[in-house]
């Protein structure tokens, strides 16, 4: 079975559908280096959170390995998620109503 040429239209349909934007207030190279060092801030406070946890039980005593164990568990990560990516077709929408309000479009 053959596969249907698409024509120009229903490319630029399916384009504006599946292609997404960054809409955060950062160029897409910012984001890059922002979501890397975002991912870095998470991880380097948890391992810093640990190991207080750690240095304040360790004071002078031998502490038994219960209660490192159960301290080290009730230490939580941060939470962090990067924003999922805008359609094209939403983004050209927002880019619009911001040139109606007569603000500057955001580059």
């Amino acid at each position: 079975m053959k596969k249907r040429r698409r024509t120009p239209r229903e490319k630029k349909e399916l384009s504006l559908d599946r292609d997404g934007r960054n809409t955060v207030a950062e160029s897409q190279w910012g984001a890059r280096a922002a979501i890397a060092q975002r991912k870095r801030w998470v991880n380097q406070s948890y391992r810093k959170a640990v190991h207080q946890e750690l240095s304040a039980l360790s004071g002078g005593e031998p502490a038994d390995a219960e209660a490192v164990e159960s301290a080290v568990a009730a230490t939580r990560r941060h939470g962090w998620r990067k924003q999922a990516d805008v359609p094209l077709r939403k983004a050209l929408g927002l880019r619009r109503s911001r040139l109606v309000r007569g603000k500057p479009p955001r580059r």
